[in-house]
């Protein structure tokens, strides 16, 4: 198993949920308005660091994260300016 984790920042967060469901990722579990600092600047919601940004995790068979992972690098070059996504894939031991 594998966990992917995306942080994605732009303002239509139903176009990853989107992904994640047309790519038959079988479930995630979607946090917004997550604030963090990154190598794409700070995002906290604010007037002074305005933004936030959506986390998506999923679980899903390992066979199927390099798949899922080149979709979204994909996508990721056709994000509209300003947007951004980040995407990690991460080892999973169990998960029910």
């Amino acid at each position: 198993m594998k966990m992917l984790m995306l942080v994605y920042s732009g303002a239509d967060s139903a176009r990853i949920s989107s992904m994640l469901d047309d790519c038959g990722a079988g479930g995630y579990t979607e946090f917004q308005g997550v604030h963090g600092v990154g190598s794409t600047g700070r995002r906290e919601g604010s007037r002074a660091w305005p933004g936030r940004s959506t986390l998506f995790v999923s679980v899903v068979p390992a066979a199927d994260a390099g798949r899922l992972f080149e979709s979204f690098r994909d996508e990721s070059t056709r994000l509209p300016a300003g947007e951004r996504l980040h995407v990690a894939v991460l080892p999973t031991e169990s998960f029910f």
